[in-house]
């Protein structure tokens, strides 16, 4: 299996929010969080990927760039690399998609949350799967899988 295919990444980010959902209804809400932030990430690759009609994320730009390594998982990085994102994100008039990618990308940190021993807090991780299934829903509708 190669991870970097672009179905692959799209079927990881769709299990990762049935994850994410499932940890929160448990009281486990930094893993919530953490798989949430996961799912977002898969998905922004795979639309990065259908926007440069590209297979596999190893063939677009960004990777060929150099982009690897820990900046690989970083939502920020990912974004700016989908500039018809960015412009839809930041004319959002009702601010919904705005306020879910500053709420997303500011909470998560990968390592800090993969290696945190911390509990969490049930009204964070709500508000954050919330802005991640709002987010998710808008990645995946553009790219024709809704």
């Amino acid at each position: 299996m190669d991870t970097y295919d672009r179905r692959c990444q799209l079927g990881a980010s769709r299990r990762r929010i049935e994850d994410a959902l499932a940890l929160h209804n448990h009281k486990r809400w930094t893993g919530a969080i953490y798989l949430g932030g996961y799912a977002i990430e898969c998905s922004l690759k795979s639309l990065i990927c259908y926007e440069e009609s590209k297979n596999n994320f190893k063939d677009t730009r960004i990777f060929q760039k150099g982009l690897q390594a820990a900046s690989l998982h970083n939502l920020t990085n990912l974004l700016d690399s989908l500039p018809i994102l960015q412009r839809t994100i930041k004319l959002d008039r009702t601010g919904i998609y705005k306020q879910a990618w500053n709420l997303v990308s500011s909470v998560w940190r990968n390592d800090e949350l993969r290696y945190s021993d911390k509990l969490g807090d049930e009204e964070n991780s709500k508000k954050f799967i919330e802005a991640v299934q709002t987010l998710h829903r808008f990645l995946l509708y553009k790219q024709g899988e809704v």
